[in-house]
Protein backbone atom coordinates (compact mmCIF):
# COMPACT_ATOMS: atom_id res chain seq x y z
CA UNK A 1 0.00 0.00 0.00
CA UNK A 2 2.77 2.29 0.92
CA UNK A 3 4.99 1.29 -2.41
CA UNK A 4 1.36 2.53 -4.06
CA UNK A 5 1.24 6.04 -2.57
CA UNK A 6 4.71 6.56 -2.87
CA UNK A 7 4.45 6.18 -6.72
CA UNK A 8 1.00 7.81 -6.86
CA UNK A 9 2.77 10.86 -5.04
CA UNK A 10 5.51 10.55 -7.48
CA UNK A 11 3.30 10.61 -10.77
CA UNK A 12 1.74 13.73 -9.21
CA UNK A 13 5.05 15.70 -8.48
CA UNK A 14 5.84 15.38 -12.10
CA UNK A 15 3.11 17.51 -13.24
CA UNK A 16 5.00 20.42 -10.88
CA UNK A 17 8.22 19.52 -12.52
CA UNK A 18 6.72 20.06 -15.68
CA UNK A 19 5.28 23.07 -14.69
CA UNK A 20 8.29 24.87 -13.68
CA UNK A 21 10.09 23.32 -16.79
CA UNK A 22 7.01 24.72 -18.60
CA UNK A 23 7.64 27.94 -17.07
CA UNK A 24 11.27 28.47 -17.38
CA UNK A 25 11.08 27.38 -21.05
CA UNK A 26 8.61 30.45 -21.71
CA UNK A 27 10.89 32.86 -19.65
CA UNK A 28 13.90 32.24 -21.54
CA UNK A 29 11.95 32.20 -24.86
CA UNK A 30 10.48 35.90 -24.05
CA UNK A 31 13.98 36.95 -23.08
CA UNK A 32 16.62 36.08 -25.75
CA UNK A 33 16.01 37.17 -29.25
CA UNK A 34 14.90 33.56 -30.75
CA UNK A 35 13.05 35.28 -32.70
CA UNK A 36 15.43 36.31 -35.31
CA UNK A 37 17.14 33.50 -35.74
CA UNK A 38 14.61 30.88 -37.58
CA UNK A 39 16.05 27.81 -39.34
CA UNK A 40 18.41 28.45 -42.90
CA UNK A 41 18.12 32.31 -42.64
CA UNK A 42 19.79 34.50 -41.10
CA UNK A 43 18.03 37.86 -40.49
CA UNK A 44 19.70 40.73 -38.09
CA UNK A 45 18.58 41.10 -34.73
CA UNK A 46 17.25 44.80 -33.98
CA UNK A 47 18.72 46.21 -30.98
CA UNK A 48 17.24 48.77 -28.87
CA UNK A 49 19.00 51.56 -26.82
CA UNK A 50 19.02 51.30 -22.94
CA UNK A 51 18.99 55.35 -21.68
CA UNK A 52 18.28 56.60 -18.34
CA UNK A 53 15.08 58.90 -17.59
CA UNK A 54 17.38 61.10 -15.33
CA UNK A 55 20.37 61.33 -17.57
CA UNK A 56 18.60 62.25 -20.99
CA UNK A 57 22.01 63.81 -22.17
CA UNK A 58 24.30 61.56 -22.11
CA UNK A 59 24.48 58.17 -24.78
CA UNK A 60 22.41 54.82 -24.22
CA UNK A 61 24.25 52.82 -21.52
CA UNK A 62 24.19 49.85 -23.77
CA UNK A 63 22.28 48.04 -26.75
CA UNK A 64 19.87 45.11 -25.84
CA UNK A 65 18.22 42.73 -28.46
CA UNK A 66 14.54 42.84 -29.21
CA UNK A 67 12.81 40.06 -28.47
CA UNK A 68 9.48 37.80 -28.53
CA UNK A 69 7.50 39.10 -25.72
CA UNK A 70 3.96 37.56 -24.00
CA UNK A 71 3.04 41.19 -25.38
CA UNK A 72 3.05 40.03 -28.88
CA UNK A 73 3.91 36.24 -29.73
CA UNK A 74 5.12 36.61 -33.24
CA UNK A 75 5.10 33.23 -35.20
CA UNK A 76 6.42 34.43 -38.30
CA UNK A 77 9.24 37.47 -37.44
CA UNK A 78 8.82 40.79 -35.92
CA UNK A 79 8.09 42.47 -39.43
CA UNK A 80 5.72 40.06 -40.81
CA UNK A 81 1.95 41.60 -39.85
CA UNK A 82 -0.56 39.34 -41.09
CA UNK A 83 -3.53 38.20 -40.48
CA UNK A 84 -3.41 35.78 -37.02
CA UNK A 85 0.09 35.86 -37.34
CA UNK A 86 0.35 36.28 -33.78
CA UNK A 87 -1.06 36.55 -30.04
CA UNK A 88 -1.29 39.70 -28.43
CA UNK A 89 -1.66 40.71 -24.76
CA UNK A 90 -5.40 40.88 -24.56
CA UNK A 91 -4.96 44.01 -22.41
CA UNK A 92 -1.99 45.58 -24.63
CA UNK A 93 -4.48 45.42 -27.39
CA UNK A 94 -7.77 46.13 -25.20
CA UNK A 95 -5.64 49.64 -24.84
CA UNK A 96 -4.56 50.13 -28.13
CA UNK A 97 -7.89 49.40 -30.05
CA UNK A 98 -10.04 51.93 -27.15
CA UNK A 99 -6.51 54.82 -28.43
CA UNK A 100 -8.15 54.70 -31.91
CA UNK A 101 -5.06 54.78 -33.11
CA UNK A 102 -4.66 51.48 -34.65
CA UNK A 103 -4.01 51.77 -38.69
CA UNK A 104 -6.56 50.31 -40.57
CA UNK A 105 -4.70 47.13 -41.73
CA UNK A 106 -3.39 46.14 -38.56
CA UNK A 107 -7.16 46.55 -36.72
CA UNK A 108 -8.68 43.35 -38.22
CA UNK A 109 -5.52 41.51 -37.03
CA UNK A 110 -4.97 43.43 -33.76
CA UNK A 111 -8.79 42.38 -32.83
CA UNK A 112 -7.84 38.84 -33.77
CA UNK A 113 -4.78 38.21 -32.18
CA UNK A 114 -6.86 39.59 -28.95
CA UNK A 115 -10.06 37.25 -29.38
CA UNK A 116 -7.92 34.23 -30.09
CA UNK A 117 -5.68 34.49 -26.83
CA UNK A 118 -9.14 34.80 -24.98
CA UNK A 119 -10.64 31.96 -26.46
CA UNK A 120 -8.03 29.95 -25.49
CA UNK A 121 -8.11 31.36 -21.94
CA UNK A 122 -12.05 31.19 -22.60
CA UNK A 123 -12.01 27.49 -23.08
CA UNK A 124 -8.99 25.94 -20.91
CA UNK A 125 -8.59 29.07 -18.26
CA UNK A 126 -6.24 31.60 -16.93
CA UNK A 127 -3.42 28.91 -17.06
CA UNK A 128 -1.21 31.86 -18.76
CA UNK A 129 -0.47 33.15 -14.86
CA UNK A 130 0.84 30.16 -13.67
CA UNK A 131 2.39 27.57 -16.90
CA UNK A 132 3.44 31.20 -18.79
CA UNK A 133 3.98 34.41 -17.07
CA UNK A 134 7.53 35.45 -17.10
CA UNK A 135 6.99 37.85 -14.15
CA UNK A 136 4.82 34.81 -12.59
CA UNK A 137 7.88 32.54 -13.13
CA UNK A 138 10.46 35.11 -11.28
CA UNK A 139 7.74 35.52 -8.51
CA UNK A 140 7.32 31.87 -8.29
CA UNK A 141 10.65 31.46 -7.83
CA UNK A 142 11.28 34.31 -5.06
CA UNK A 143 8.22 32.79 -2.80
CA UNK A 144 10.37 29.25 -3.24
CA UNK A 145 13.16 31.04 -1.84
CA UNK A 146 11.73 32.23 1.10
CA UNK A 147 9.72 28.49 1.64
CA UNK A 148 13.51 26.92 1.87
CA UNK A 149 15.55 29.39 3.46
CA UNK A 150 13.40 32.16 5.60
CA UNK A 151 11.13 29.73 7.93
CA UNK A 152 9.91 32.66 10.05
CA UNK A 153 9.29 34.96 7.22
CA UNK A 154 7.15 31.86 5.26
CA UNK A 155 5.51 31.20 8.91
CA UNK A 156 3.94 35.03 8.76
CA UNK A 157 3.40 34.98 5.30
CA UNK A 158 1.63 31.69 5.77
CA UNK A 159 -0.94 33.29 8.15
CA UNK A 160 -1.34 36.15 6.30
CA UNK A 161 -3.16 34.39 3.16
CA UNK A 162 -5.31 31.90 5.95
CA UNK A 163 -6.34 35.38 7.67
CA UNK A 164 -6.86 36.61 4.06
CA UNK A 165 -9.01 33.09 2.87
CA UNK A 166 -10.85 33.14 6.50
CA UNK A 167 -12.31 36.52 6.55
CA UNK A 168 -12.53 37.92 3.29
CA UNK A 169 -14.27 41.26 2.96
CA UNK A 170 -16.91 40.15 0.09
CA UNK A 171 -18.93 43.43 -1.35
CA UNK A 172 -22.15 43.21 -1.05
CA UNK A 173 -22.48 43.68 -5.01
CA UNK A 174 -21.64 40.30 -5.30
CA UNK A 175 -24.09 38.78 -3.46
CA UNK A 176 -26.63 41.22 -5.76
CA UNK A 177 -25.46 39.73 -9.06
CA UNK A 178 -23.59 35.97 -8.12
CA UNK A 179 -23.63 35.08 -11.33
CA UNK A 180 -22.14 37.98 -13.23
CA UNK A 181 -18.52 37.19 -13.67
CA UNK A 182 -17.10 40.68 -13.71
CA UNK A 183 -18.74 41.77 -10.65
CA UNK A 184 -17.65 38.56 -8.73
CA UNK A 185 -14.09 38.69 -9.41
CA UNK A 186 -13.59 43.04 -9.10
CA UNK A 187 -15.81 42.59 -5.92
CA UNK A 188 -13.73 40.10 -4.14
CA UNK A 189 -11.05 40.95 -1.62
CA UNK A 190 -7.90 39.64 -3.75
CA UNK A 191 -9.21 41.04 -7.26
CA UNK A 192 -10.95 44.44 -5.83
CA UNK A 193 -7.54 46.56 -6.55
CA UNK A 194 -6.36 44.49 -9.72
CA UNK A 195 -9.86 45.08 -11.14
CA UNK A 196 -9.78 49.35 -10.33
CA UNK A 197 -5.84 48.80 -11.65
CA UNK A 198 -7.65 47.24 -14.81
CA UNK A 199 -10.68 49.51 -15.57
CA UNK A 200 -7.94 52.50 -15.03
CA UNK A 201 -5.72 51.69 -17.51
CA UNK A 202 -8.57 50.84 -20.19
CA UNK A 203 -10.02 54.15 -19.28
CA UNK A 204 -6.79 55.51 -19.58
CA UNK A 205 -5.84 54.49 -22.43
CA UNK A 206 -9.21 55.79 -24.16
CA UNK A 207 -8.76 59.35 -22.84
CA UNK A 208 -4.99 59.88 -22.66
CA UNK A 209 -4.50 57.67 -26.39
CA UNK A 210 -1.56 55.49 -25.38
CA UNK A 211 -1.01 52.27 -23.92
CA UNK A 212 -0.74 53.89 -20.24
CA UNK A 213 -0.50 50.52 -18.25
CA UNK A 214 1.55 49.10 -20.97
CA UNK A 215 4.51 51.82 -20.00
CA UNK A 216 5.05 50.40 -16.21
CA UNK A 217 3.86 46.81 -17.04
CA UNK A 218 6.55 44.88 -15.33
CA UNK A 219 6.01 41.83 -17.77
CA UNK A 220 6.43 44.27 -20.99
CA UNK A 221 9.70 45.95 -18.66
CA UNK A 222 11.15 42.00 -17.87
CA UNK A 223 10.66 41.40 -21.77
CA UNK A 224 11.05 44.56 -23.67
CA UNK A 225 7.43 43.84 -24.70
CA UNK A 226 6.35 45.64 -28.03
CA UNK A 227 3.27 47.32 -26.50
CA UNK A 228 5.52 48.50 -23.65
CA UNK A 229 8.54 49.70 -25.84
CA UNK A 230 5.38 51.44 -27.97
CA UNK A 231 4.45 53.15 -24.77
CA UNK A 232 7.65 54.69 -23.88
CA UNK A 233 8.28 56.07 -27.43
CA UNK A 234 5.04 58.07 -27.29
CA UNK A 235 5.87 59.34 -23.71
CA UNK A 236 9.85 59.99 -25.28
CA UNK A 237 10.05 60.13 -28.61
CA UNK A 238 12.54 57.71 -29.10
CA UNK A 239 12.12 54.44 -30.86
CA UNK A 240 12.32 50.91 -29.38
CA UNK A 241 13.81 52.98 -25.87
CA UNK A 242 14.97 50.75 -22.72
CA UNK A 243 14.44 53.14 -19.40
CA UNK A 244 16.44 52.17 -16.78
CA UNK A 245 14.76 53.36 -14.02
CA UNK A 246 11.40 51.47 -14.95
CA UNK A 247 12.98 47.85 -13.97
CA UNK A 248 12.44 48.98 -10.33
CA UNK A 249 8.82 48.16 -10.99
CA UNK A 250 9.36 44.18 -11.54
CA UNK A 251 11.64 44.29 -8.82
CA UNK A 252 9.08 45.68 -6.53
CA UNK A 253 6.38 43.30 -7.86
CA UNK A 254 8.67 40.50 -6.80
CA UNK A 255 9.59 42.22 -3.32
CA UNK A 256 5.78 43.03 -2.03
CA UNK A 257 5.57 38.93 -2.30
CA UNK A 258 7.40 39.59 1.53
CA UNK A 259 3.93 40.37 2.78
CA UNK A 260 2.42 37.80 1.07
CA UNK A 261 2.94 34.96 -1.82
CA UNK A 262 2.06 36.27 -5.09
CA UNK A 263 1.06 39.90 -3.59
CA UNK A 264 1.43 41.43 -7.01
CA UNK A 265 -0.45 38.55 -9.33
CA UNK A 266 -3.34 38.23 -6.59
CA UNK A 267 -3.99 42.01 -5.66
CA UNK A 268 -2.66 44.08 -8.29
CA UNK A 269 -1.93 43.13 -11.78
CA UNK A 270 -4.99 43.84 -14.47
CA UNK A 271 -3.96 41.59 -17.04
CA UNK A 272 -4.24 38.37 -14.10
CA UNK A 273 -8.00 40.34 -13.51
CA UNK A 274 -9.08 40.57 -16.92
CA UNK A 275 -8.03 36.81 -17.51
CA UNK A 276 -10.03 35.36 -14.84
CA UNK A 277 -13.23 37.58 -16.05
CA UNK A 278 -13.21 35.56 -19.16
CA UNK A 279 -12.03 32.74 -17.29
CA UNK A 280 -14.91 32.39 -14.80
CA UNK A 281 -17.03 31.13 -17.79
CA UNK A 282 -14.31 27.97 -18.95
CA UNK A 283 -15.78 25.05 -18.80
CA UNK A 284 -12.80 22.33 -19.16
CA UNK A 285 -9.90 21.11 -16.38
CA UNK A 286 -11.91 21.84 -13.26
CA UNK A 287 -10.64 21.14 -9.77
CA UNK A 288 -13.32 19.48 -7.72
CA UNK A 289 -13.08 17.88 -4.41
CA UNK A 290 -14.65 14.48 -3.55
CA UNK A 291 -16.64 14.48 -0.44
CA UNK A 292 -16.34 10.89 -0.08
CA UNK A 293 -12.23 10.92 0.07
CA UNK A 294 -11.64 14.66 1.84
CA UNK A 295 -11.17 14.12 5.23
CA UNK A 296 -12.16 17.94 6.12
CA UNK A 297 -15.84 16.83 4.68
CA UNK A 298 -15.85 13.71 7.01
CA UNK A 299 -14.22 10.20 7.45
CA UNK A 300 -13.26 8.88 3.74
CA UNK A 301 -15.10 5.59 3.22
CA UNK A 302 -11.75 4.30 2.24
CA UNK A 303 -10.34 4.63 5.18
CA UNK A 304 -9.68 2.14 7.91
CA UNK A 305 -11.20 3.83 10.66
CA UNK A 306 -13.78 5.34 8.61
CA UNK A 307 -17.00 3.35 10.94
CA UNK A 308 -15.33 5.12 14.33
CA UNK A 309 -14.71 8.52 12.24
CA UNK A 310 -11.46 8.91 14.04
CA UNK A 311 -10.07 11.55 11.20
CA UNK A 312 -10.40 14.10 13.74
CA UNK A 313 -6.23 13.92 14.04
CA UNK A 314 -6.65 13.57 9.85
CA UNK A 315 -8.43 16.60 9.93
CA UNK A 316 -5.87 18.88 11.99
CA UNK A 317 -2.99 17.26 10.05
CA UNK A 318 -4.52 17.94 6.46
CA UNK A 319 -6.29 21.57 7.73
CA UNK A 320 -7.04 21.89 4.13
CA UNK A 321 -3.37 21.78 2.68
CA UNK A 322 -4.84 21.99 -0.71
CA UNK A 323 -6.03 25.58 -0.05
CA UNK A 324 -2.97 26.39 1.46
CA UNK A 325 -0.95 25.84 -1.78
CA UNK A 326 -3.11 27.85 -4.02
CA UNK A 327 -1.35 31.14 -5.52
CA UNK A 328 -4.45 32.38 -6.01
CA UNK A 329 -6.47 31.83 -2.67
CA UNK A 330 -9.25 29.61 -4.08
CA UNK A 331 -11.70 27.93 -0.85
CA UNK A 332 -11.26 24.45 -3.05
CA UNK A 333 -13.19 22.82 -0.05
CA UNK A 334 -15.83 25.01 -0.32
CA UNK A 335 -16.01 25.09 -4.23
CA UNK A 336 -15.41 29.03 -3.68
CA UNK A 337 -13.40 31.11 -6.60
CA UNK A 338 -12.99 28.81 -8.84
CA UNK A 339 -12.67 31.28 -11.13
CA UNK A 340 -9.54 32.26 -9.94
CA UNK A 341 -7.59 28.76 -10.72
CA UNK A 342 -4.90 29.02 -12.80
CA UNK A 343 -4.84 25.20 -13.20
CA UNK A 344 -1.25 25.15 -11.53
CA UNK A 345 -2.87 21.82 -10.36
CA UNK A 346 -0.90 22.61 -6.55
CA UNK A 347 -4.12 21.46 -5.20
CA UNK A 348 -4.01 18.20 -7.07
CA UNK A 349 -0.76 16.99 -6.34
CA UNK A 350 -0.18 18.32 -2.62
CA UNK A 351 -3.83 16.21 -1.74
CA UNK A 352 -2.67 13.07 0.20
CA UNK A 353 -6.22 11.34 0.16
CA UNK A 354 -6.65 11.38 -3.75
CA UNK A 355 -9.52 13.63 -2.55
CA UNK A 356 -8.87 16.31 -5.30
CA UNK A 357 -9.78 15.56 -8.90
CA UNK A 358 -9.34 17.25 -12.27
CA UNK A 359 -12.76 17.20 -14.30
CA UNK A 360 -11.97 17.65 -17.93
CA UNK A 361 -15.26 18.63 -18.32
CA UNK A 362 -17.12 20.52 -15.66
Amino acid sequence: MKALEKSGKSRKAKLRYLRWACKAAFLILFILPFAYVPPGREWPVPYAPVNSILLQNRQPFLFLPLVQSPCSIWLNGWCNVGFGEWLACPLGGIQSLVTGKVEMRLLIPTIFAVLLFLLVILLLGNFFCSWICPVGTVIDSFDKGVELFLPKLEAKRAKESIANMENPREDKRAALCKFCPIIRVVSSKSGATAGGVLAFAVAGSAVLRFNVFCTICPIGILTRGLFHLKATRYLTGVINNILVELYMIPIAAVILSVKERRFWCRKLCPVGALLNIVASANPFIKPKVREDKCVMKGCPQTCEDYRIDYCTMCRLEDNRKCEKVCPTGVKLVDGVGLNKCTKCLECYIVCDYDAVEIKLLK
